[in-house]
């Protein structure tokens, strides 16, 4: 008995120091961090922000300031609209796909698509993600409704393929491969080919094949269906009049932007970061796939819409240094209204960082972009 209570013990001893050895620390500064946030948000007029950022060899930190609405304090697993920034993983699928050879970078448009106006066939699936297809941007289309006052959008409407293209449609910018425009359009119809190859829908896939094998389960895809109750969204705040006064909007239907972007994905702040971490890391598409994400198309200076990237890939910016502390970041940005979004990784630490906020203002979020970033920088440096 006492032979057996012995092993007992050195087994328990044993399990107990392998789990110990398998949890992370938490970071040193975390006090700091919070501290910052905390002040730079309150020096800002931006309303509520969380923070995700994970360190090799700690565990994640996050962090939460301000209010989703008067007395509703952010908490860590609310949900914020994530903008352009869910381009990377649009991007991150359709590499995923290629992968199981159910599509290919240089398949034409034509051979999933039926003509749509002023849409070139011959554009491949490559210039969809990186912005050299040439197509009109519809956002600053002058009847549509990024141009229109706030509160005469119809918030309802679910706005077709067909309508995008005709209705908020233009003629293309250039000839496809021959410059760069940033444009929506892109990623609009290469929803419409995953779902063509798969024959289900891009939120089902990424699901399936980017979320699933990390275990990710708080992200919210599909606003076609009503918003499950485990979910809690951070409330949007607009300046609906332009009186310098931002409102909550979070009872205006999304329909008319979700149908407008088809990748209108919301997340928590971990959850992004978690994900973008794994995908610089190698651990969500093969090594071929990610050196192709990474293949930079450089933008002229005048086809660029202000100084955010230097660099585009297939869905990721290579953001520039100067407003990132000379720091090489890969990610991107992401604006909409009621929401902002910074997703990076920065390549020479191995650290990734994630900042949303429900501020409809893009002077709020770079001191707090630049403060949390600038601890980081300072602690690593020590």
């Amino acid at each position: 008995m006492k032979m057996k209570q012995l092993l007992f013990s050195v087994l328990a001893i044993s399990l107990f120091v392998g789990c110990s050895k398998q949890v992370e620390p938490e970071l040193p500064y975390a006090k700091e961090l919070q501290g910052v946030l905390d002040s730079t948000r309150q020096s800002t007029n931006v309303m509520g922000v969380s923070v995700a950022i994970i360190i090799p060899g700690y565990r994640p930190w996050l962090g939460v300031s301000g209010e989703s609405y008067p007395a509703q304090p952010i908490t860590t697993d609310m949900l914020f609209d994530m903008g352009s920034a869910g381009k990377l993983i649009m991007a991150a699928l359709v590499l995923d796909l290629c992968e199981d050879g159910l599509l290919s970078l240089d398949d034409t448009v034509s051979k999933y698509l039926p003509p749509y106006p002023d849409v070139d066939g011959s554009i491949t699936i490559r210039q969809l993600l990186n912005h050299t297809n040439g197509l009109y941007d519809m956002v600053p289309h002058p009847g549509g409704p990024f141009r229109i006052p706030y509160d005469s959008i119809d918030f309802e409407k679910w706005w077709t393929i067909d309508e995008i293209f005709t209705k908020l449609g233009g003629k293309p910018y250039f000839t496809p491969g021959k410059g760069f425009h940033y444009t929506q359009a892109g990623y609009q119809l290469a929803t419409l080919i995953v779902e063509k190859v798969t024959q289900s829908t891009v939120p089902e896939q990424i699901q399936k094949r980017l979320l699933d094998p990390l275990g990710i389960d708080g992200m919210l895809l599909d606003f076609s269906k009503p918003v499950p109750g485990r979910f809690e969204i951070a409330h949007p705040w607009v300046d609906t009049n332009s009186d310098g006064t931002p409102e909550d909007v979070f009872s205006k239907s999304r329909n008319w932007i979700a149908s407008l972007s088809r990748i209108l994905f919301y997340t928590r702040a971990k959850d992004f970061a978690t994900w973008t971490q794994a995908l610089f890391a190698g651990k969500v598409l093969k090594a071929s796939s990610l050196d192709e994400m990474l293949t930079f198309v450089h933008p002229k200076q005048q086809e660029m819409d202000g100084p955010l990237f230097i660099d585009y890939g297939l869905g990721v910016m290579e953001i520039n240094p100067q407003l990132m502390r000379d720091q090489r970041a890969r990610g991107h940005l992401g604006s909409i209204p009621g929401y902002r979004a910074f997703v990076g990784h920065f390549t020479d630490h191995g650290v990734t960082m994630v900042v949303l906020y429900n501020s409809d203002t893009d002077e709020g979020g770079f001191p707090i972009l630049d403060a949390m970033l600038g601890t980081v920088l300072n602690n690593l440096r020590q």
